[in-house]
C-alpha cells in the first residue's frame, strides 16, 4: 500500500485560502467519510489545525486518483477551483510523506518551531479517524510510528524547551503591550484544547480576574474551575468587555463570533482603557474592523506566525532532522521486508510441506527403519531444506528494499507458484508498529 500526503500550510498558502479549508471538528466525521467513501482510498486520516490541513491517505492504486479526489472534496467545502488548490497544495507520497509526517510530529514544521501542541492534534486526527471507521493498520502504524520519533526527538534533544506554542507566543505579546498580566482582567472565549491551554497560561501570568466562556455552560463551568476563574456565558462576553484587559478567542467556529459593533458598543464606558484581543480561532474568531477600534489591538494567527518568524532558529534542529531521517530509513526498511514476509513465509511452507509428503512417503516404503535412521533421515532433509531456503530469503528480503521491489517479489511470486499476496496489510502493520 502507498502512502500519499496532500495538504497545505501557512508555509504556502494565503492565511484566507486555509481559512476556507480548514475544517471544524463539528464537520470533521463527514468529511472523513467521505474521503474514504472514494474508490481510490483506502485508508485516511485529516489533520486540521490552525496552520494546515493535510490528508494522509493509503491507497492500493496509482497515487493520481487520490490526489484527485482529496483535491476536489476540499475545493468543493472552500469554493475555490480544484485545479487552483492543486496548484498550491504540496504533495509527498511514499518515503516522502514518511518524513514529512515525522517533521510535522517532532514540531519542525509548526509556526512555533518545537512546539508540542502538535502531538495532540495529530493524536485527536487519529482518535476522529477511529471513530470515523476511516483509518486501518497502514496509516495507524503510520502515524504511531511518527508520535514515537516525535517522543525520541523531544527526549534526546531540547527542540521542545526551544519552541512554544502559538497561545504562549500570543500571551507573551499581550504581556508586552499590556506592560504585564498581573491584576489584569481576562476572558477566554472557547474550551477546546487551545481554549483550555491559553485559560492555563493566562492564570500562570497572574491575571486578576479571569474569566472562560463557551456555547456549553456546563464546559464553561469546568474550564474556570480548573484554573481559578469564573464561568461566563457566550451572549455576556460583550458586557464584561469595558473593564476587560484581554480577550482571547479560541472557538473553532466558522463564521466570527466576537463582532465590531458588539466590541464598539461595549468600550463606549471603558474611558480609553487599552484591550489586546489574541485570536486563535482559525478560521478567524473576531472580525477584522475589531483592530481599527480606538484602544483595541488585535493579533490574530497570521500576525502571530510573522512575529514567530522573527524568532532564532533552535540549534538543535539539524539534530531533529537527523533523527527524522533515520527514523523514516528504519521505517520504509520495515514497511519493505514487512512486504517480502507473506512471500517467505509461503515458500517456507510450501518446501516444508512438500518435504514432509516424501519423508512419510519414504518411511511407509522402508517400514525396517529404525527410529534412530528415521530420526536421521529427517533431519537431513530438513537441513537440505534450510539451506535451500536460506540464499531465496536472504534475496527476497534484500529485493524488497529496492525501489522496484514489488516487481521483484511478484516474479519471485510466480516462480514459486505462490498465488496472490494474501496477509501483507496485516504483516505490514504488525512490523511497522514495532
Amino acid at each position: 500500500m502507498t502512502i500519499v500526503n496532500i495538504g497545505l500550510s501557512y508555509r504556502i498558502a494565503p492565511a484566507e485560502i486555509l481559512e476556507k479549508l480548514v475544517v471544524p471538528s463539528a464537520e470533521l466525521n463527514d468529511v472523513l467519510a467521505r474521503l474514504h467513501a472514494e474508490p481510490a482510498i483506502d485508508e485516511v486520516v485529516l489533520l486540521s489545525t490552525c496552520n494546515r490541513v493535510e490528508v494522509y491517505a493509503g491507497t492500493q492504486g496509482p497515487v493520481e486518483p487520490v490526489t484527485r479526489a482529496v483535491a476536489d472534496l476540499m475545493a468543493a467545502r472552500a469554493r475555490i477551483p480544484a485545479d487552483e488548490l492543486l496548484r498550491m497544495v504540496r504533495i509527498h507520497v511514499g518515503a516522502a510523506a514518511v518524513s514529512h509526517l515525522f517533521s510535522v510530529a517532532c514540531g519542525l514544521d509548526s509556526m512555533a518551531v518545537g512546539e508540542d501542541q502538535i502531538v495532540a492534534q495529530i493524536k485527536a486526527a487519529v482518535r476522529a479517524a477511529a471513530e470515523a471507521g476511516t483509518i486501518g493498520p497502514i496509516v495507524t502504524g503510520l502515524t504511531d510510528a511518527a508520535l514515537r520519533v516525535s517522543k525520541r526527538a523531544r527526549t534526546e534533544t531540547t527542540i521542545s524547551t526551544a519552541g512554544i506554542s502559538t497561545a504562549r507566543a500570543g500571551i507573551d505579546l499581550a504581556d508586552a503591550h499590556l506592560d504585564g498580566l498581573a491584576a489584569r482582567n481576562a476572558v477566554v472565549v472557547g474550551t477546546g484544547a487551545v481554549g483550555r491551554l491559553a485559560a492555563r497560561l493566562v492564570r500562570e501570568a497572574g491575571v486578576g480576574r479571569l474569566s472562560v466562556a463557551s456555547g456549553s455552560e456546563e464546559r464553561a463551568a469546568k474550564v474556570a474551575a480548573a484554573v481559578h476563574g469564573r464561568p461566563l456565558r457566550a451572549v455576556d462576553v460583550p458586557a464584561t468587555l469595558a473593564d476587560t484587559d484581554l480577550l482571547i478567542t479560541a472557538t473553532g467556529c466558522v463564521v466570527p463570533v466576537v463582532l465590531a459593533e458588539q466590541v464598539r458598543a461595549a468600550r463606549k464606558p471603558a474611558g480609553g482603557r487599552p484591550l489586546f484581543v489574541l485570536d486563535l480561532g482559525m478560521p478567524p474568531d473576531v472580525e477584522p474592523a475589531v483592530g481599527r477600534l480606538a484602544g483595541v489591538t488585535l493579533v490574530d494567527i497570521d500576525a502571530l506566525g510573522r512575529h514567530l518568524a522573527d524568532r532564532v532558529v533552535p540549534d538543535e534542529i539539524p539534530r531533529v532532522r537527523a533523527i527524522v531521517a533515520a527514523e523514516v530509513a528504519s521505517y520504509i526498511d520495515r514497511l519493505n521486508e514487512a512486504a517480502a514476509a507473506p512471500f517467505v513465509a509461503a515458500m517456507h511452507a510450501q518446501v516444508r510441506l512438500l518435504a514432509e509428503a516424501e519423508l512419510i512417503r519414504m518411511h511407509d516404503r522402508l517400514p525396517s527403519l529404525s527410529e534412530e535412521q528415521r530420526a536421521e533421515t529427517t533431519a537431513t532433509v530438513y537441513r537440505i531444506v534450510r539451506k535451500f531456503l536460506h540464499r531465496p530469503t536472504v534475496r527476497a528480503k534484500q529485493l524488497s528494499t529496492d525501489p522496484e521491489g514489488s516487481v521483484y517479489l511478484e516474479a519471485l511470486r510466480q516462480l514459486f507458484d505462490l498465488g496472490a499476496r494474501e496477509a501483507v496489510t496485516e504483516t505490514v502493520a504488525r512490523a511497522t508498529a514495532s
